[in-house]
């Protein structure tokens, strides 16, 4: 089924709670405000995304007023300590007050630089189903060599299924069957693969492909890369 987003109201979440402990506080800053051209990634984000008709976003942060962004609402959750139940798995549900019961959320993730044809894609795609933007692959492009989650969008329907599958990752973890419960694999339990196939490669029918310059930043070593290729 398609969406006529021109009359659906969409809510733009960013998430930007986590601890970065792989970036180790590269550059004296958070990953988040790395700056591409000149703008931290963060910021350019909320941009595009009201330059796309999303005036309404949030900012899921520290309490840290750099976070306060124009175009944006700051909201600080409630986390856990990462080595709570939920394994890593708060920084889905951290935001979970927020999700719209009337339209379409879009949970992206604020250590990602987006391109604006990202932006374009994600806030326009007009499915109605719980999907994922991202890449499923390694990249010829920005020489990251594993595939990257950017984005989740999902309408009030799929709440449930959402928590579920969160719940379920997370749970595999507990019992070994399965190791972080990231993205990735939030997004195997949604499409209801099996878990004996968890650890390969895999595309399925929830996934819109996102292949440019649009890059995920965990590590200096991300950052570093995606710069060198920038500058050839």
């Amino acid at each position: 089924m398609l969406a006529d987003l021109t009359a659906t109201r969409q809510r733009a979440i960013i998430i930007a709670a986590g601890e970065g402990t792989r970036w180790n506080d590269h550059l004296g800053i958070p990953k988040h405000f790395i700056e591409i051209d000149g703008e931290p990634i963060i910021r350019r984000t909320v941009r595009l995304l009201n330059e796309n008709g999303v005036g309404d976003v949030y900012v899921v942060a520290p309490d840290d007023d750099r976070y306060r962004i124009d175009g944006s609402a700051m909201f600080v959750p409630q986390l856990r300590s990462r080595c709570d139940e939920n394994c890593g798995a708060d920084k889905f549900l951290s935001s979970e007050e927020l999700w719209l019961i009337d339209g379409r959320t879009i949970v992206l993730y604020g250590d990602v630089y987006f391109t604006d044809d990202a932006i374009k894609t994600i806030t326009t795609y007009s499915h109605i189903d719980w999907l994922l933007f991202a890449r499923p692959y390694g990249s010829l492009i920005t020489g990251c060599p594993w595939g990257e989650c950017f984005a989740q969008s999902f309408f009030n329907e799929h709440i449930p299924e959402h928590v579920r599958t969160i719940r379920c990752a997370v749970d595999l973890h507990h019992d070994r069957k399965i190791g972080h419960p990231s993205g990735w694999q939030h997004y195997r339990a949604m499409t209801g693969l099996p878990v004996e196939y968890w650890d390969r490669p895999f595309y399925g029918d929830r996934l819109v492909r996102i292949d440019d310059w649009t890059e995920d930043f965990d590590s200096k070593e991300d950052y570093e890369t995606f710069m060198r290729r920038r500058a050839a």
